[in-house]
């Protein structure tokens, strides 16, 4: 039986993760984008905007909804203010490969786009995004409502705490720590742990003052 599925945010990436659910027509329907700053009415990929976020946080009875914003921080506000009852399908492209599936646990409303690899004993948290192409090593773990954005490379070992966000291209090496609420700049190189709520940029990466 096919999830009828609310996507928040109708910007670029809730335009993309829609159009990933519509290749996936069996499992998913869409029922419509919700969004502060985009007018009711108008219809995007052939799907109306329903309304304001608000109107999610009111309905009644089992709703399943994708978050569909990159910026971690935001991604858990809208989350804490939405009512127990929703529910968070595991959203994956077809095209993704799963390395040994026994060994990979997916938390709710993960999102795992086109050309994503996960190879085996990996642990990914609740509202993850994991972009185009990036690759997941072996024994990684991802905590939740991290965001990793097209191109990156996790190798084996790395552990990413909460909120964690990691820039396009960016290179993780083995056994490396990123703390909460963490940044990694695009086309970084990191060779050493991050701490909590520090940026870190450059190749190889260093963290900003």
């Amino acid at each position: 039986m096919k999830k009828k599925v609310a996507i928040i945010g109708a910007g670029g990436l809730g335009r993309e993760i829609a159009a990933l659910m519509k290749a996936l027509p069996e499992e998913f329907e869409i029922t419509g984008f919700y969004d502060d700053t985009v007018p009711v009415g108008t219809t995007l990929l052939a799907i109306p905007v329903r309304g304001a976020i608000d109107k999610l946080r009111s309905a009644s009875g089992p709703i399943h909804v994708i978050v569909a914003i990159g910026d971690p921080q935001i991604k858990q506000k809208i989350i804490s203010s939405l009512p127990s009852h929703i529910q968070y399908p595991v959203v994956i492209h077809p095209s993704v490969v799963l390395g040994d599936k026994s060994t990979i646990s997916l938390g709710q409303g993960t999102v795992l786009t086109a050309g994503v690899k996960l190879t085996v004993d990996i642990t990914i948290g609740d509202h993850v995004l994991i972009n185009l192409n990036s690759t997941i090593g072996h024994n990684t773990s991802i905590g939740n409502l991290c965001s990793i954005m097209p191109g990156v490379n996790l190798a084996g070992g790395v552990t990413l705490g909460e909120r964690v966000l990691i820039g396009s291209g960016a290179n993780v090496i083995n056994r490396v720590s990123i703390g909460d609420d963490a940044k990694v700049g695009s086309g970084a190189v990191v060779l050493n742990n991050i701490l909590a709520k520090t940026t870190a940029v450059g190749v190889p990466a260093r963290t900003l003052k």
